[in-house]
């Protein structure tokens, strides 16, 4: 690519990597975005675990992590047995208008590079 090309793809790939290190610092917000960015016909203001799969070699290519077995079991197993009695972040959000209180959580499960 062009040195312009090259720099925007750097931009990019730092743009990304802010955002999941804002996520893993404050899942709050991330929690909160996707609760009131949910589609009309998928609307649910219920209690959810969200698992988040980042691929960080390709990561168009995250949706196929859901078929990565043993990293799922590690990841989640690691946060099911550091859960307290009573997991999950009460959190409030806005959706059309109306205020919903919600417990929630989000697994953010990273495939490194290579």
């Amino acid at each position: 690519p062009s040195n312009d090309g090259q720099r925007l793809l750097e931009e990019m790939l730092s743009f990304r990597q802010q955002l999941i290190q804002d996520a893993q610092a404050e899942p709050s917000k991330l929690i909160r975005w996707l609760y009131e960015n949910q589609g009309v016909r998928r609307f649910d203001a219920s209690n959810r675990l969200f698992l988040i799969l980042i691929d960080l070699s390709n990561f168009f290519d995250s949706w196929k992590l859901k078929r990565a077995k043993p990293l799922l079991d590690s990841v989640i197993t690691r946060y099911l047995d550091d859960a307290y009695s009573s997991p999950g972040r009460s959190l409030e959000f806005t959706w059309e208008g109306t205020d919903y209180k919600i417990v929630s959580d989000a697994i953010i499960i990273i495939k490194p590079r290579g």
